[in-house]
């Protein structure tokens, strides 16, 4: 969202005008973040701006400005069970289908956009991984080119953005997001405000080509991918 999607999770580099945006804003707004499926020490490499706020692994790791990252208490005991899992996955098994394992301690996301067929490496971990998962107590998640998973705990993005707006007593927030990972995010916020605790919430798309149609129909405004939120926040800055 912040930087053009590309073949490896490791190439991915967020431009220098977006991070000089980034900084424009701190002081400007009660509250700047990011919030990611990566671990937050990742964000904190992609995204070197101090001053943010941070969600990372899906919401299983929060971190106020200022302050270093956390595990969600609720989720310690569902975390072990998840690497007792992956302890289990066999390198030369993902590697003979094409897939490529990134570990990010609290989750894991099996990679398969650099397959040699990307579309049976999909379809491998549907039907394989994915249900051993599933038995193992293990939650699935089903991103762009990944299969994630999870601790099976009810946190994610969404509930990142709860204790990181609340924290910080924010009362409009706006959100950008490109994933169903995202769209959770736009539901707490629609969530709150309609409680009352936020008095606006603007729940924007990155589109692009390997957007699901159901994310961009549940957000209310469509920016061009990149360019479009670098847009956006030049805005903002001003």
């Amino acid at each position: 969202m912040l930087a053009p999607i590309v073949a490896h999770a490791d190439d991915a580099r967020v431009p220098d005008r977006v991070l000089d945006l980034l900084t424009g804003l701190l002081g400007r707004y009660r509250l700047v973040g990011v919030i990611s499926g990566r671990a937050i020490t990742d964000v904190d490499r992609l995204v070197p701006v101090p001053g943010l706020a941070r969600g990372g692994n899906h919401g299983l790791e929060v971190a106020e400005a200022g302050h270093g990252p956390r595990i969600v208490p609720a989720a310690t005991d569902a975390i072990a069970v998840l690497r007792g899992f992956v302890a289990g996955l066999e390198p030369r098994v993902l590697t003979a289908h094409g897939v490529w394992l990134e570990d990010k301690g609290a989750s894991v996301s099996l990679h398969y956009r650099q397959a040699p067929d990307p579309g049976a490496a999909g379809e491998w971990l549907r039907a394989e991984v994915g249900p051993a998962a599933l038995a193992a107590g293990v939650r699935i998640r089903n991103g762009k080119m990944i299969l994630e998973l999870l601790p099976d705990v009810d946190v994610d993005k969404g509930t990142a953005l709860r204790t990181l707006v609340t924290a910080a007593g924010a009362r409009r927030v706006l959100y950008v997001g490109d994933d169903h990972t995202d769209a959770d995010a736009w539901r707490v916020l629609r969530a709150m405000r309609a409680a009352g605790h936020l008095d606006a919430a603007y729940c924007v798309l990155a589109d692009g080509p390997e957007v699901d149609p159901t994310v961009r129909d549940a957000a209310d405004t469509v920016l061009d991918g990149p360019v479009g939120v670098a847009a956006l926040l030049a805005e903002l800055a001003r």
